[in-house]
């Protein structure tokens, strides 16, 4: 409503204005609780408050709600968790849930480049691992280090996928001429390393000649050894050494794309 056409300010006051209630569920309660049935009906200006009640006004914004909720608070209560709902979702998966695509071919067969998994990131996540398991890792500092001498760059997101085969306490890890490696007298656990393509440079055989984790005697308590599918062309445990169990953050929960690989429970 308005009065700025009414020039003097006491005819301003005695202005009568023809009002009806936003809503047939207002309507309804003023009717059964002061009889008042026929609208619109008519009150002198002065009787309203001078901040406009307009849904654009923002200085009503507090009123509006305030009456909002006296009227119907079960409703409005409901409509504003359903509102707010998203927020701990996104921050719940944000940092305990990601998509993650395979950059390279180092775990092929079972995981192929441009695959993407869904990965759970829930506290804790070495504890639910066991011998054979594709785990996600943050990157030792000597697989940084060979990352970076190689003109490449990490950022603090970067994680890495391999398969757990040595646990803490595992003894007489050596690794053979063919690249394979056997952990207490016995092959790795695994899928067969050979079944992928090779890398026409071999540029692999030389960071295995000069690795850190083609022989060790036995993984400390907080440590494992990880492997990549593809021993053609995997930069894993056999080259930078043992992986802090501390640095596994995350477990694949499934493949999603593409959609004729899509699969539950890829270890």
């Amino acid at each position: 409503f308005s009065t700025d056409c009414i020039k003097n300010d006491s005819d301003k006051s005695k202005a009568r204005l023809a009002l009806r209630p936003c809503g047939w569920k207002l309507q309804q309660q003023l009717w059964k609780r002061d009889g008042v049935k026929d609208w619109p009906i008519e009150v002198e200006a002065g009787m309203l408050s001078n901040v406009a009640t307009t849904r654009f006004n923002i200085d009503s914004a507090i009123p509006r709600i305030t009456s909002a909720f006296q009227r119907d608070w079960k409703l409005y209560t409901l409509s504003l968790a359903i509102a707010l709902t998203p927020i701990p979702l996104a921050l719940f998966a944000r940092n305990f849930v990601s998509f993650y695509a395979i950059p390279s071919a180092s775990m092929e067969p079972t995981l192929l480049r441009g695959d993407v998994l869904v990965v759970e990131k829930l506290p804790g996540a070495y504890q639910r691992t066991k011998r054979g398991d594709i785990v996600l890792f943050n990157p030792p500092e000597s697989l940084s280090k060979i990352i970076t001498n190689n003109g490449s760059k990490l950022s603090s997101t970067s994680l890495f996928v391999k398969r757990i085969v040595g646990l803490p306490g595992d003894q007489n890890i050596r690794l053979d001429d063919e690249g394979n490696v056997e952990i207490n007298g016995k092959s790795a656990v695994g899928p067969d390393r050979t079944l992928c393509a090779d890398e026409p440079l071999r540029l692999i055989d030389r960071q295995l000649r000069e690795g850190n984790g083609k022989e060790l005697k036995e993984l400390g308590l907080s440590d494992v050894y990880v492997l990549g599918d593809c021993k053609a062309v995997s930069v894993d445990s056999r080259v930078w050494g043992a992986l802090p169990k501390e640095n596994v953050v995350g477990k694949p929960i499934a493949r999603i794309w593409p959609l004729n690989r899509f699969k539950v429970n890829l270890d």
